[in-house]
């Protein structure tokens, strides 16, 4: 049942479900064609985002190695988004492809194909339903999460699941439609670190999401069969973590963590710095850019007519607003563009409840335009410093940094070098410059664990960094072995030198024949 059948008031009119059933291949394509138009202009202005360096790294080492593999997938977070890059990074014709821009750029055009479909069932036609879906997947905080390689996207799919599912719950407490928003709710928590923070924040509207006659007769009931899904997938989780990173909470450990956001450096932040610093100025700032950015979305909840449905869809567009002011207080959202995203399935579901005798065409067209503005206006407060970098790069400036270029310059020389002994996970954009993992000596290997602990290394090759730099801190070689980046190994020879780079090779091999026994 679709959200507008479930919802639509008994008043006997017409239906014209799924007219734009059959074009989803349409609409598909052109959001793919989209978002990789936007994905493509601004990598050629060079913009990558660590966190999308960061993923596409993660995926080709955790191919490359079991080992890397088994400890990367439990402590990574989320790890749905480590599984999503390792299935399209196999994918013939995709090395030298940003893998994380790809996976996003495919949910794009998904998101694209499915909101046409929805409004199509809410009776809208053929071409208003894929413009107003490529309009609203054409919303600048979606398409900045899209080119920064986050993990939003997936998260905001999984939103679509729900947002119908919760409607259902609501009118009529379907027990399949509860199941659907339970899995949805454990697929946003584990497909962006935003989505753990709306699924927190979710919480404390979950019985109110639910039908009154079942939560009068069990609350507890109604809850257990909403969050078994999450309570489920975060134990085994969290057992992955204690097992293989020694604690439960080892994916929240480093300071840099996906979880921790941008807490590691408030200074940077304008918003944490300015309305994000306390929970008033977080609901006035973060209300504000809501009516601004989704100005669909309130006259949507001002002219639907079901009771039912204008209180589902205002709670979860509250929750999106409790979200903004919880990851702020946590020093998590840099700005709140990054939860702005999850408002677009609501409205969109929305719409196709209210049907184009309440919203036609024209007006469902211009809110969405209006939205497309009002979310540049929203992006102009207190902006991140990646959000500013994407402003520049969609303009044709170049914003390339010079770390990363030195990775990659580094990386380009790797290429073709077997038995390497790196610190992959400290590495930047070295790891997919070169191609892949293939060849390299990681640290969650044996060997190399055990050279470390002998302080004497066996591989041919040595890459490690400057241990006075930022990242050379953190270099398990070069912490273990201080003086091997300036002094190199016994009798070695300095091969090449990048920025805070060296490789140096040994012509006194250490232990060759464990050398020859492989990697484990």
């Amino acid at each position: 049942m679709t959200p507008s059948q479930a919802l639509a008031p008994a008043t006997g009119t017409t239906r014209h479900p799924a007219r734009a059933g059959s074009l989803w291949p349409l609409w598909f394509a052109a959001g793919l064609l989209l978002c990789g138009a936007q994905v493509l202009w601004t990598l050629q202005a060079g913009f990558l985002t660590p966190v999308a360096t960061d993923r596409w790294r993660t995926a080709l080492v955790a191919l490359s190695d079991a080992a890397a593999f088994r400890e990367l997938f439990a402590v990574t977070f989320p790890p749905l988004l480590l599984s999503a890059d390792m299935i399209v990074a196999l994918l013939p014709g995709t090395g030298s492809v940003p893998v994380p821009l790809l996976v996003n750029v495919l949910v794009g055009g998904a998101l694209a194909a499915a909101w046409a479909s929805m409004l199509a069932d809410g009776g809208y036609g053929r071409l208003t339903a894929g413009l107003a879906a490529l309009l609203l997947v054409a919303h600048p905080t979606l398409q900045q999460a899209i080119a920064a390689g986050e993990g939003v996207p997936l998260a905001v799919l999984a939103m679509t699941l729900l947002t119908p599912a919760a409607l259902r719950v609501r009118q009529g407490g379907e027990v399949n439609a509860m199941a659907v928003m339970g899995a949805a709710l454990a697929l946003i928590l584990f497909s962006a670190a935003s989505g753990a923070y709306l699924v927190l924040a979710m919480l404390p509207f979950l019985v109110a999401l639910s039908p009154p006659v079942l939560v009068a007769r069990s609350s507890g009931g109604v809850l257990l069969v909403l969050l078994f899904p999450v309570a489920f997938t975060l134990a085994g989780y969290l057992y992955t973590n204690w097992i293989f990173g020694g604690s439960v909470t080892a994916f929240a450990q480093g300071v840099d963590s996906a979880i921790r956001g941008a807490s590691g450096n408030l200074g940077a932040y304008p918003w944490l710095m300015g309305w994000g610093r306390g929970a008033g100025g977080a609901f006035l700032a973060g209300s504000l850019m809501i009516l601004v950015a989704c100005p669909l979305l309130p006259f949507i909840l001002w002219r639907v007519r079901n009771r039912q449905a204008r209180l589902s869809l205002a709670l979860l567009a509250g929750s999106v607003l409790a979200a903004i002011i919880i990851a702020s207080l946590t020093h998590y959202l840099d700005h709140p563009g990054r939860l702005l995203p999850y408002l677009l399935p609501v409205a969109i579901v929305g719409a196709a409840a209210m049907r184009p005798g309440l919203l036609p065409s024209p007006l469902l067209l211009l809110l969405a335009t209006l939205g497309l503005g009002g979310g540049w206006l929203s992006q102009s407060i207190a902006p991140s410093p990646n959000m500013t970098a994407w402003h520049r790069a969609l303009s044709g400036q170049d914003v390339s940094s010079v770390a990363a270029q030195e990775d990659a310059a580094f990386g380009v020389l790797l290429r073709g070098l077997d038995d390497v002994a790196m610190d992959a996970d400290m590495s930047g954009l070295v790891v997919p410059a070169r191609g892949g993992a293939e060849g390299l000596v990681l640290t969650s290997t044996d060997r190399l664990k055990a050279d470390i602990l002998t302080r004497r290394l066996s591989t041919r090759y040595i890459a490690l960094q400057d241990p006075q730099s930022p990242r050379g801190q953190r270099d398990r070689i070069s912490r273990a072995l201080p003086d091997l980046w300036r002094d190199g190994p016994p009798g070695g020879r300095l091969v090449a030198m990048r920025g805070p780079w060296r490789l140096w090779e040994q012509t006194e091999r250490v232990d060759a024949s464990f050398r020859e026994g492989g990697q484990s």
